[in-house]
Formats: C-alpha cells, sequence, structure tokens
C-alpha cells in the first residue's frame, strides 16, 4: 500500500508512516470499520501483547454498556444509540443568515441522535471480546454525543448520524489516484484488493503500516479549519487525553482518519456541557444488515454486511452463489443450477488472476455478471443485480438481552397498548374497527395509533375510514386500522425516543418542530403545511397545542406567496370548522377569521398566477377551481365577490403568461355571472384566432376555460362556432400536431357530456342525425401513422394529376 501511494502522489509533503513499533508504551491500532481484516488483526495482537487496557474510540459514556455488548443473549448486529436534547435559552441569537424574526418566547431546543453500530466483525468487538477473555479492562475513549454536537462549528446532521463516519476516504483525491493505479473500481475494491484477499497471510505489523498509509493519504487532503469545524480536532484531543491519564501499556483502537493523528496530538477536554439527565441518552438497540448496508445509505464501513459475515464465519461464496440461483428462478429469471457451478468456476479463476487469496465482493459480482446475465447489465441485468446487492447485504437482526433496559418511550407504549387493550403478542395482523362518535376508547385507540404513524412507527396501518386531514370519506363513521407488532417497532420507538418519554410527547414535540420548520423556511414559507399540521394535532388529539398553533397560523398566512398553499389552507380549516365533533376541536377559536384571511391574501394573487413555469400550471389550475370552491363554503358576500373578481379580471386581461389560467379566470368570471355570453365567445374568438405561435396557446385558452366552466360548450352556442372556426383554418398538419392537447382540453366530459357536444356540432355543421361512433382497438401511434401515410398518398396523387378523379 505504502508503494501504491508513493506511486500515486506528487512531491506534496505527504509524509507516510514509518515502522510500526509494538514495544511502544501505546499501540495505535488503525482500523476500517467492520472490516473483517482488522477485526482478525485487533483480535490477534490483544492476544499477542496483552496490555494493560484497550482503550476504543466510542463515546466515553457508553463505557457501562461493554458488559452488555458481552452478554450471552446479545446476538448482532446490535448498536449504541444516543439522543441530545440541546436546549437553547430564551432569547438565543439564530445564524447571522436567518432573515426572520425570532419567537424567544418558546425557542424549540434542537434534538440530535446518532448510532454506533457493532457486528460480528467489528474491529472494535474485536477489541472488547479479546479483552474480556484475557482480563483486561476496555474502555470508550471519545467524547460523549452531546460533547460532539457541542464542539462542531458547522450545521448538526438532520437525521440521525453514524459516529464511525468514513466519507473522507470516498473524497480523498490520493486514494482516487491509487485506485487508478491498481486497477480498482473504487475505494471499497481497493480496499478488499490490498487488505481482506489475503490478511492472514501478513504480518500484523505490516498490516498496521499499510492501514495508516491509507488513512493517512484521505486525511492529506483536509486542512486544521475543516477538521476543527466537524468537531474532529476535540475528539481526538479528548482521547488523546485519555490516554495520556491511563497507567501502563495500552492498546488503542480506533479509526484510521483518527490514529495517523493521535501519537502527535496534546490531550485536552472541551468545556463540560451541561445536560439534564432526561436530555441525553444512550442505550443499546437491536440493529440490522439493512440499515449496516453502506449502499443503503450507511456511510461508514464495509459495504454488503452479509458477504463479510459469511466471510468471518470461513463460509465460501459457493453458498451465495446457489441461493441467487434459486432466488433468480423465483422471479423466473432464466438462471440454472448449472449456471451456479459455471458462476462459482468463474469468480474462483478471477481471484486467481487478480491473485486474491480468496474471492473478493467485486470478484463475486463480477462472476454473477458474466454468468447469470444473459445480455445488457443495464438491461436484462437490472433484476439479478438488485436480487444480488440485497442477497449481499443480508436481512440478519440482532438482538439485546433484557438487562439492557428500554427507554420510557417504548414502556409508555407498551403500557398505552393494554390498557387500550391491543394485541402485542399476535404473530399474524389483527384488524380492528374503531367508532369514532360512539365509543370513547375507540377514539383513544385512534388517537393512539395516528400518534405512531405520525412518528413514522412501523405498527399500524389505516385502511379506512373518515380522513380527518385529507377531507375524503368524511360520511364515514368508523376507522379501520391493520396492526402488528415486529421487532422494527421497538426499535423505531427507541430511535423517535429523542423526542420524548411518552408517545403523546415524541409526537406533540415532532408536531411542533414540523411547525417551526414551516415558519423559519423564509421564502417557501407555506400555510398549508401548517394548517394540516393543526389537523393532525386534533386527530392525535393533542389539543393542549392547537389553539397556539392557531394563532401562529395568521403570521404564515400573510406570508405566503403560494396560491395554491393559500387554496389548501382555506380548505384545511374549513374542514377543521366541520369536523369540530369528531376532533373534539370545539374549543378553538378564529377558524373562520384565519380562512377569511387566507382567502383575502389569495385574491390579492390573483393577476400574478399565470407568472409561473409550466409545470407548475396543474396545480395553480387546480387551485383556482377549488378555490371558487372554497369562496362558496366560506360565504360569497359582496365584499369577498368583488375582490375576487377584480383579481379575476386582472388574470383575464394578462397578456402573457400561461393561457390556460386566463382561460380558467374567464370561465368562473362566466359563472359568477360577471361575463355575459357574448363577452365569453369575444374573449374566447380573441384567443383562439389571435395566439401566438403554432396553436397551442388557443388550446392551452381552451382547456382553462373547460376546466372552470366546461357547460359552455352546450349553453354557449358561439363556443362552438368559435371552436370549429379555429379548426377550419389549421393545416392538416397543425390539426394533427395539436390533436393531442385539445383531446386533453375536452378529457374531464363525461360520455353525456360528449354525446351532447358531438350533437351540438353536427346541429352546427346541418347533420341531421349522426352515424353510430366507430370503434377502433388501434393505438394513437398508430393511428398517427396513418394520417400521415394518407398524406403523403393525397401529395403523390396531385403531384400525378390524380387528385381529382372519383
Amino acid at each position: 500500500m505504502c508503494h501504491l501511494i508513493e506511486k500515486a502522489r506528487p512531491n506534496d509533503g505527504l509524509d507516510l508512516p514509518g515502522a510500526v513499533d509494538l514495544s511502544a508504551r501505546v499501540v495505535y491500532f488503525p482500523v476500517r470499520h467492520h472490516s473483517p481484516a482488522c477485526a482478525w488483526h485487533v483480535n490477534r495482537l490483544v492476544r499477542e501483547l496483552r496490555p494493560d487496557a484497550v482503550l476504543i474510540e466510542g463515546p466515553r459514556d457508553a463505557s457501562s454498556l461493554i458488559p452488555l455488548l458481552l452478554h450471552p443473549d446479545t446476538r448482532m448486529p446490535v448498536a449504541l444509540y444516543m439522543t441530545y436534547v440541546e436546549r437553547r435559552p430564551a432569547g438565543a441569537s439564530m445564524p447571522a443568515d436567518t432573515k426572520l424574526p425570532e419567537r424567544p418566547r418558546d425557542r424549540l431546543p434542537e434534538r440530535h441522535a446518532a448510532y454506533y453500530p457493532f457486528c460480528d466483525f467489528s474491529p472494535e468487538l474485536a477489541a472488547i471480546r479479546a479483552a474480556a477473555e484475557l482480563g483486561i479492562p476496555a474502555a470508550f475513549i471519545d467524547l460523549s454525543f452531546a460533547e460532539m454536537v457541542s464542539c462542531r462549528q458547522q450545521p448538526p446532521a438532520a437525521q440521525a448520524e453514524s459516529l464511525q463516519g468514513e466519507r473522507w476516504f470516498a473524497h480523498s483525491h490520493f486514494l482516487l489516484e491509487t485506485c487508478r493505479r491498481a486497477g480498482a473500481r473504487d475505494a471499497d475494491d481497493l480496499w478488499d484488493t490490498l487488505y481482506e484477499v489475503d490478511y492472514e497471510h501478513v504480518p500484523t505489523e505490516r498490516f498496521m503500516r499499510n492501514v495508516l498509509a491509507y488513512c493517512a493519504a484521505a486525511r492529506f487532503g483536509y486542512n486544521a479549519a475543516e477538521l476543527a469545524a466537524e468537531g474532529c480536532l476535540a475528539r481526538e484531543a479528548a482521547m488523546a487525553a485519555a490516554i495520556e491519564s491511563t497507567p501502563g501499556k495500552l492498546l488503542v483502537v480506533t479509526g484510521g482518519f483518527h490514529s495517523v493523528a493521535l501519537p502527535r496530538t496534546k490531550g485536552s477536554l472541551p468545556p463540560r456541557v451541561p445536560v439534564a439527565a432526561d436530555d441525553a441518552q444512550v442505550v443499546l438497540m437491536r440493529y440490522g444488515f439493512e440499515q449496516l448496508d453502506r449502499l443503503n445509505g450507511y456511510a461508514s464501513g464495509m459495504p454488503a454486511p452479509e458477504f463479510y459475515q459469511r466471510h468471518w464465519e470461513g463460509r465460501d461464496v459457493a453458498g451465495l452463489l446457489v441461493e441467487l440461483a434459486r432466488q433468480c428462478r423465483r422471479k423466473k429469471l432464466p438462471v440454472s443450477t448449472a449456471d451456479a457451478v459455471a458462476a462459482l468456476v468463474q469468480v474462483r479463476h478471477l481471484a486467481r488472476l487478480r491473485s486474491h487469496r480468496r474471492a473478493s465482493r467485486e470478484d463475486l459480482l463480477d462472476g454473477i455478471r458474466s454468468v447469470f446475465i444473459k445480455g445488457a447489465d443495464d438491461a436484462e441485468g437490472l433484476p439479478v443485480l438488485a436480487l444480488a446487492r440485497k442477497l449481499l447485504a443480508g436481512d440478519r437482526v440482532g438482538n439485546v438481552p433484557p438487562e439492557a433496559g428500554l427507554p420510557p418511550l417504548v414502556h409508555d407504549f407498551r403500557q398505552t397498548a393494554a390498557r387500550l387493550r391491543l394485541k402485542l403478542d399476535r404473530v399474524d395482523a389483527v384488524e380492528t374497527t374503531l367508532d369514532l362518535y360512539r365509543k370513547r376508547r375507540d377514539r383513544e385507540v385512534s388517537r393512539f395509533l395516528h400518534r405512531l404513524t405520525f412518528l413514522e412507527v412501523p405498527f399500524a396501518r389505516w385502511v379506512r375510514g373518515p380522513d380527518f386531514v385529507r377531507g375524503e370519506q368524511l360520511e364515514r363513521i368508523q376507522e379501520v386500522w391493520n396492526y402488528h407488532w415486529s421487532p422494527p417497532t421497538e426499535s423505531t420507538l427507541i430511535e423517535r425516543s429523542l423526542y420524548g418519554s411518552t408517545v403523546a410527547e415524541a409526537a406533540t414535540s415532532r408536531l411542533l418542530e414540523h411547525f417551526d420548520k414551516a415558519e423559519q423556511a423564509g421564502q417557501g414559507r407555506r400555510a398549508d403545511l401548517a394548517t394540516e399540521l393543526v389537523l393532525h394535532a386534533c386527530r392525535m388529539g393533542l389539543h393542549r397545542h392547537t389553539q397556539d398553533l392557531l394563532d401562529r397560523l395568521r403570521g404564515l398566512i400573510a406570508e405566503d406567496a403560494a396560491f395554491d398553499s393559500l387554496v389548501r389552507a382555506i380548505e384545511n380549516l374549513l374542514l377543521l370548522g366541520v369536523s369540530r365533533e369528531p376532533l373534539e376541536a370545539h374549543h378553538l377559536r378564529g377558524i373562520e377569521e384565519l380562512a377569511a384571511a387566507a382567502y383575502d391574501r389569495a385574491c390579492y394573487l390573483l393577476p400574478d398566477l399565470a407568472k409561473a413555469a409550466a409545470e407548475q400550471e396543474p396545480v395553480r389550475l387546480d387551485a383556482l377551481n377549488a378555490f371558487y370552491q372554497s369562496a362558496r363554503t366560506l360565504g360569497d358576500t359582496p365584499e369577498r365577490q368583488l375582490l375576487r373578481w377584480q383579481g379575476l379580471e386582472q388574470l383575464a386581461d394578462a397578456g402573457e403568461g400561461l393561457a390556460a389560467l386566463r382561460g380558467a379566470a374567464v370561465g368562473l368570471l362566466h359563472g359568477d355571472g360577471r361575463f355575459c355570453d357574448d363577452d365569453l365567445v369575444r374573449r374566447l374568438r380573441g384567443h383562439l384566432l389571435g395566439a401566438r405561435g403554432d396553436g397551442a396557446e388557443a388550446t392551452d385558452f381552451l382547456r382553462g376555460l373547460l376546466r372552470a366552466a366546461r357547460h359552455v360548450l352546450w349553453q354557449v352556442p358561439g363556443v362552438i362556432e368559435t371552436t370549429n372556426a379555429l379548426l377550419k383554418e389549421w393545416s392538416e398538419e397543425q390539426f394533427v400536431r395539436l390533436l393531442p392537447m385539445l383531446r386533453l382540453a375536452l378529457a374531464d366530459l363525461t360520455p353525456q357530456e360528449c354525446d351532447r357536444v358531438a350533437g351540438a356540432v353536427a346541429r352546427l355543421l346541418g347533420i341531421e342525425r349522426l352515424a353510430p361512433p366507430m370503434l377502433f382497438d388501434m393505438p394513437a401511434g398508430e393511428m398517427l401513422r396513418g394520417v400521415e401515410v394518407n398524406r403523403r398518398v393525397r401529395e403523390s396523387l396531385a403531384a400525378d394529376g390524380l387528385d381529382n378523379l372519383a
């Protein structure tokens, strides 16, 4: 490895590590997380050195959980799960680029979470197990998670992160160049080639030096400011302090990125972070290979954990090939047992060709590609490779002993489920029907299940019933749910425990967090999202906060610049008003006033609706029609009518922008009696006959008009006459090109309405009786090709003077 780095790098001052001194008081073992090679050598070195203590990178407040990792009932993979609630004092300053005024009265805390996973082939776990067998104390020496968060200068992660991040390796220019020199596909393939295929035959000292070279190349691309911003330097100083304060012979097992710097780092601890007991926790939880697989988003360690698990257990790759072939046959893919045998031969030949003592992950995948795939990788190969990657990732789920305990949130879930008589001991799914209007217990169950759904806990699935958030099926009085306990139910509850100690508290905290984000979204503030959250709160029975949320809505409505958002907000508020009984929202005040304020704001935005990108047209067209209906529900007073008409008239008179929205404005004004039939026909004629371009604007205007008032087709004769005049002026080529848009304009007509329009067209053309419709079982593309052939035949006949023959 050192040789490859030396060849890949220019003269830039990169210092490669020297020989490893195993006789030193402190021996630093660099690891890549979840590397079987590193785990094997760590286990070997602990037994060879027999140090006085083994110090391991990991949150120091988790050292008390090490006995649980060694418990006979613990089955890998598991993870340390850490949460930290960072509470900011009232009036704390906001980031400099924040434009919105702060609300110091109830500043929400920042919530952080992180994982520290273990599997059987994790070097850290290998060190812990070997030390325990020899009676050597082991401890974690990194900062606690709360201290890590406080040391960062950059914004924290938006979701649960990994404390074993290795993104530095993927961004190293040295390693990318080394990949090119070594003929490796990527950094993972390079690591396998250099470390995983023959580690039992490499002396531990040389293995450690090679890993240090790999990590030194990755670290060289970062400067001190970048490392400080991520909290890396503070963590290393804390680990160095722990090393300095521990007497005797030490073996220090850390990620190689830190091992490069630790021998030269002076120990120091950051200022103490005052944390309340309930604001930070470290628990041991079940974990799964699906989460561990880096290909599924886990950004540290090795991909394909099932592949490395079998390698760690000494199992041959033949078993994977046989299983993959079986899965392919279940999916009706043409892979036989003979293909599995041929693929195994291919894998072994590839490994031998590449000087691998054992098959690497890429050797296996190349064997699958060359034998199992009958065609192109990006076509026929996609389903095979998808099955292969899923198989290599694995579906193992770990287990923790009862002594590990559970966070209060899980206890509350179990107690609440027992009180509400929900069955947690059933293997199969249970269906329950809830009477929301007559049974209080059923209403409590509904709220409990909605809270879990809002927290995204995999426990219950809503089947049918009134949906008070979307405003659907409100005539129903019962809800039907399917629920089923599974291991991910509790692991997800553990993850959600950073939001609170009860399901109600966690749902409330998450709800307030979402609402706070909606308020701080700058120009993207949307009242519809906030009103949906109010509906969610009522549906979950979190009534203590709903009035405050409604009061905060007024500011959002006043600054919302999206017409469709305001219309949806009006609909949500009206829905909240009519659903007070099942939602128990009788105490809410100001609903009608907020809806009226949203209405006024939407009217103000009407003139600029057409000034939007083409992709926004469908949403705005739907919102325009919904706005008209909401106005009727809200109470269409003369003042509101006048305000709406003024905005619609300005939109209808707009000379630029989306023609469909101008057409819809004309249709709505005609429906209100603001435009008479003659006004409608005049505007339609002006847009259709005076349309710019190739005529697409004309069809767009007609489509918008019919979306808002399709009845004008049979109630206003001039509409059909004007449209017919436009079609007569089009050439056949133009007609064929615009035919799809014409069909789209008429797509909302019911069969009965189509018949009425056909009759009106027939009368206009002097046809007394319509022939039965001819039905063609022919794709639209074939019909258009037929029209083109017909045109060319006509042109050919005309060129030969035969076009006038009978």
